[in-house]
């Protein structure tokens, strides 16, 4: 019962708009009643013009032509003025609502352009003092001198909107809505004085009804405000008439009139009531989605968008000193293992701690959650790092368990014109750094690694434009036979000769290609320059040797790698016995399930498949056991140590062993020593490759070795 009842008073309460409204419903109020104030403020000055058209035409033209002696100024006055009045003000209402809205004039523009409507309201207020009132008549003088008061009231509150709008930069609503209310009294209060001197003219009292829907309906007030602002407006004007008619019976209300007043009035409160209630749902509605796009649910933290405006408006700001603000940028380390441990549930909560600790420590503005763990601040840089360091002690003690650890990286904001998003990148490059790290949680971006972003962002934006231009190119790193040294074969590395760099190591872009999975085009045009090349050299008779390509376990997820080589393949009719690819080892771990098709595929094409660096993994024997391969290529990480480590040798000739077993051929990477070449091959390794027999050469250069006798080519590539 009590619940029932609590649900009674709740939907009268809304319903005449008692409950407080958030601050986005009342602004979106405000605003709506400010754009319909633009519709009212037009039909307004497109009435009073027909109205003073009208009254020159069939009023005034045929006294003048009547009465040549007649002032004209005064007769136009007498019989125009509050056409005037009116005009004035809804003109002014309209630039106002227009410029309120308007981004496109400058504050100076907007401010003179204002005033000088406004004034027209101002002086034409003061007229009042030549206002021809009435002896008899009262309540139109009183009439009279409202409208004039208004309009100089009206006038000064545009005057001192537009001049708080000039110098703060922004709206403000409250000031708006006193614009918007005075505008409303002077057209009740025009209403009521034409309607008034209506009635007693025995005319209808149009005018005062009409003013009562625009106020009622136009503007959009709190249903309790509604009832009252009309119950007293229409009970006033009811009376009005009535205590009027007390000397004239003739001119008092009609029964059936008083039943049609009344009937509007409820139907106009109805109407109110109705917009109200709409106009909040739709508000409501607006604020939902606001808060959808503008905060983050999930963590009770604001979303990454409204970061960007508040940040920007912060940035931008002309009084804001150079390198006071630094980026902040948060990653929880080892979040996915937290997530496994404990659930998704768990992982969720812990989110939001680490949210709230966050809007705890810094201004809740300017934070948000970027993305999964990641999370964003913009801090004074007097006081930033005393709140790191607190921030990471308190989300390291959440859980006894396991242990978090927050990382942040910092960019101080050093130029206003700079993009937003890179300085975030800067920050969250700088995170990166330290990701993983037990030693270190803040690391702020610096020259240092300033080059190295600017690299991997070059590199990014410009890895198209390297393979169109043909600044990618493939490099041939010899691979011999261990037992003769003659030349069996090659690997196809890739090397970039930029421009602007000149000779980048592979070291500066292979890795950022996977980072940002865009490798598979590197890989795709080292297996078009392979191609193309074995064309060349089978079209004009040059020497040839077999050349193995790399694919990486990236390559098999960001396209459909064996359809890649097929079409390149065909496209330039190459045997496929010269092509060997290589495949990692730790392509296969990561990824056990996912390959078997590409795997099984690529055999059934009749490709010979290498298994690259084995023994860089922790999964090398499971590798042998679930997939089939032809060469082995034992990994350069067990030639280290040679000399020293008498295991390294054992280790070596065991895997030679085995792969002699199963049935797989063997090279080793990595050979530089004489030492290392005479043990490889008594151990029973069939392929050698390293810098005892060559770097990686351009194929003019290897080509020429070749002529030169510095390689010679073996009759036996299998």
């Amino acid at each position: 019962m009590k619940e029932n009842l609590i649900k009674i008073k709740d939907f009268f309460f809304n319903l005449l708009g008692i409950y407080r409204n958030s601050k986005y419903v009342r602004g979106y109020l405000n605003e709506a009643s400010i754009r319909s104030g633009v519709f009212m403020a037009i039909v307004i000055v497109i009435l009073e013009i027909w109205m003073i058209l009208r009254r020159t035409f069939e009023d005034m033209i045929p006294y003048i032509s009547a009465n040549p002696n007649t002032d004209i100024g005064k007769l136009l006055f007498d019989y125009t003025s509050n056409f005037w009045l009116m005009l004035f003000v809804g003109l002014g209402l309209t630039v106002f609502c227009l410029t309120y809205f308007s981004n496109k004039l400058s504050p100076k523009a907007d401010l003179i352009i204002n005033s000088v409507f406004a004034s027209f309201s101002v002086i034409w207020g003061f007229l009042i003092f030549i206002e021809s009132f009435s002896a008899t008549n009262q309540v139109r003088n009183i009439f009279l001198i409202l409208l004039y008061v208004l309009s100089i009231f009206f006038g000064l509150s545009i005057f001192g909107s537009s001049l708080y709008r000039f110098k703060k930069k922004e709206n403000n609503q409250i000031l708006a809505m006193v614009v918007i209310t005075l505008f409303a009294s002077i057209c009740l209060v025009f209403g009521m004085k034409v309607s008034y001197s209506d009635y007693y003219s025995g005319k209808e009292i149009m005018c005062f009804l009409t003013m009562s829907i625009y106020v009622g309906c136009l503007l959009i007030w709190k249903p309790y405000v509604s009832i009252g602002l009309l119950g007293s407006i229409f009970l006033g004007f009811y009376f009005l008439i009535k205590s009027s008619a007390v000397k004239n019976p003739a001119y008092l209300f009609q029964p059936g009139d008083e039943v049609n007043y009344i009937t509007f009035f409820i139907s106009l409160t109805m109407i109110c009531i109705s917009i109200y209630n709409q106009r909040v749902r739709e508000a409501r509605k607006d604020e939902n989605l606001e808060r959808i796009a503008n905060y983050d649910s999930l963590v009770d933290i604001h979303s990454s968008n409204h970061f960007m405006k508040e940040m920007e408006a912060v940035i931008l700001n002309p009084n804001l000193e150079i390198g006071t603000k630094i980026y902040l940028f948060m990653n929880i380390d080892d979040f996915k293992i937290y997530n496994d441990q404990k659930g998704f549930k768990q992982g969720s909560l812990l989110l939001k701690e680490i949210g709230r600790l966050i809007n705890s420590y810094f201004d809740p503005h300017y934070t948000c959650r970027l993305s999964d763990d990641h999370f964003l601040a913009l801090a004074d840089v007097s006081t930033f790092k005393d709140k790191v360091d607190r921030l990471h002690e308190d989300v390291a003690s959440i859980d006894k368990d396991i242990r978090i650890e927050i990382k942040f990286g910092g960019y101080v904001f050093a130029d206003r014109d700079e993009d937003p998003h890179l300085a975030i990148d800067k920050a969250r490059y700088a995170c990166s750094v330290i990701s993983n790290r037990r030693d270190k949680y803040y690391l702020e971006f610096d020259k240092k690694m300033h080059d190295a972003f600017y690299m991997k962002q070059y590199v990014v934006n410009n890895i198209d434009n390297a393979i169109e231009q043909g600044w990618i190119k493939a490099y041939y790193q010899p691979v011999v036979w261990a037992n003769d040294s003659k030349l069996c074969g090659c690997e196809a590395l890739a090397r970039w000769i930029d421009p602007v760099h000149g000779f980048m190591n592979p070291g500066q872009f292979v890795p950022v290609l996977e980072d940002t999975h865009l490798i598979h085009k590197l890989d795709t045009a080292i297996l078009e320059n392979v191609c193309r090349d074995i064309r060349d050299a089978l079209d004009k008779k040059l020497p040839i040797v077999p050349i193995s390509i790399n694919f990486s376990r990236l390559d098999f997820k960001l396209m459909d790698a064996v359809s890649v080589l097929e079409e390149t393949v065909k496209k330039y009719n190459v045997p496929k016995q010269l092509l060997h690819v290589e495949i990692t080892e730790s392509a296969l771990i990561d990824d056990l399930g996912a390959l078997n098709k590409a795997i099984a595929r690529l055999r059934e094409q009749g490709y010979a498949l290498w298994l690259d660096d084995f023994g860089s993994g922790y999964s090398s024997f499971n590798v042998l056991k679930d997939y089939e391969f032809d060469v082995l290529k034992i990994d350069m990480k067990f030639l280290s140590g040679f000399n020293e480590n008498e295991k390294s040798r054992t280790l070596i000739k065991s895997v030679i062993d085995m792969a002699d077993d199963i049935g797989m051929k063997t090279l080793t990477e990595g050979v530089e020593t004489k030492e290392e070449m005479t043990f490889l091959k008594d151990a029973g390794c069939g392929r050698l490759q390293g810098y005892l027999f060559g770097k990686p050469l351009p194929r003019e250069t290897l080509l020429e070795d070749i002529a030169k006798g510095k390689y010679v080519v073996s009759n036996n590539t299998l």
